[in-house]
């Protein structure tokens, strides 16, 4: 029976074709387009730039997709082309590819390894899916976007290779990697959605988030990752610790208290993620704040500057819950 992220991924994933020709081998819910036509085991259709791969007919175990069909680049695998391929075991994407398509791996769960070429730049939406028996991914290091659930509830993946890119991880994209307890995420990664790491989805009503046992997250100081490790209160280790990105004067001058917003920890003007790294610093001993600092980072007027402070003012960065003044 499919999870309840699993259907969610289906609904996600609209899927038109018109015609009548099944999947020769596989068991499929779609058919093929009318108009696609075949290559050896696959079906594929022409695209701007080249053409698409959108379905496999073969017989599974290791699959090289084609770099060139008649000709042509093939430069996207298209939404569902591999959908429940569950006789392949292993899949190598040609560095003619830009764009994998919304569940186009999905639930392939024998497939034990990928290899995505650094010409993608888009996996999309639960590409990948369910892919239970994936042990680890080396992700582009021209990627881009890792869409929402991509590779949410591959149960059994314990490593992922982050190359140093300006990527965006959406919202639930590692999602149920229950086996995932580390991943280290490089300083220019540059958003890092609700969930979309250290996290599974509660089997039951409510659908609601739960942290994954000893997750952890190795990161640089100020950079997207030691932020959404703060946040979340994810175990975390700093890979600069002696060097901090950023780093501020200690004197605050000519700054009138009355006139700061409670959060704004540098003094200048606005609360933004610069506050957070200084707070979260002093909270974690990396780098102390002065005293008239500490009395701005102490948002909850509790007298201590801790995590909750963090959370606070990450969450009036975010536009969740802003700050007031006391």
């Amino acid at each position: 029976m499919l999870n309840k992220k699993v259907a969610a991924c289906l609904a996600a994933a609209v899927f038109v074709f018109g015609g009548s020709g099944i999947l020769p081998v596989r068991d499929s819910i779609y058919s093929v387009s009318a108009s696609a036509e075949t290559y050896g085991d696959f079906y594929y259709e022409a695209v701007g730039g080249g053409v698409a791969i959108t379905a496999y007919g073969g017989n599974g175990g290791k699959v090289s997709i084609p770099s060139k069909i008649s000709g042509k680049k093939v430069v996207a695998i298209a939404d569902n082309a591999f959908f429940q391929c569950d006789s392949v075991t292993s899949v190598t994407i040609p560095d003619t590819v830009v764009t994998i398509g919304e569940s186009a791996f999905m639930e392939c769960d024998s497939m034990t390894a990928v290899t995505i070429p650094d010409s993608v730049r888009t996996i999309g939406v639960c590409a990948f899916s369910g892919c239970t028996s994936l042990k680890s991914i080396k992700l582009p290091k021209n990627l881009q976007t890792v869409a929402e659930s991509a590779f949410s509830d591959c149960t059994a993946l314990k490593t992922v290779t982050i190359q140093d890119s300006a990527v965006t991880f959406k919202y639930e994209a590692f999602m149920g990697c229950t086996s995932l307890k580390t991943v280290t995420i490089p300083k220019n990664v540059v958003k890092i959605e609700e969930a979309a790491f250290g996290f599974s989805l509660d089997d039951n009503d409510t659908a609601s988030y739960t942290k994954i046992s000893g997750f952890k997250i190795k990161c640089y100081m100020n950079s997207q990752a030691y932020i959404y490790a703060v946040e979340k209160r994810f175990a975390y280790e700093i890979l600069d610790p002696e060097t901090p990105d950023i780093i501020f004067d200690d004197e605050d001058e000519d700054i009138n208290e009355d006139e700061l917003m409670p959060g704004d920890v540098n003094g200048d003007g606005s609360v933004n993620n610069s506050d957070i790294i200084l707070t979260a610093a002093n909270v974690k001993g990396v780098r102390m704040l002065n005293e008239k600092r500490r009395a701005r980072a102490d948002v909850n007027g509790d007298g201590k500057v801790n995590i909750t402070d963090v959370i606070l003012i990450a969450a009036h960065v975010k536009g969740k819950k802003m700050l007031k003044k006391r």
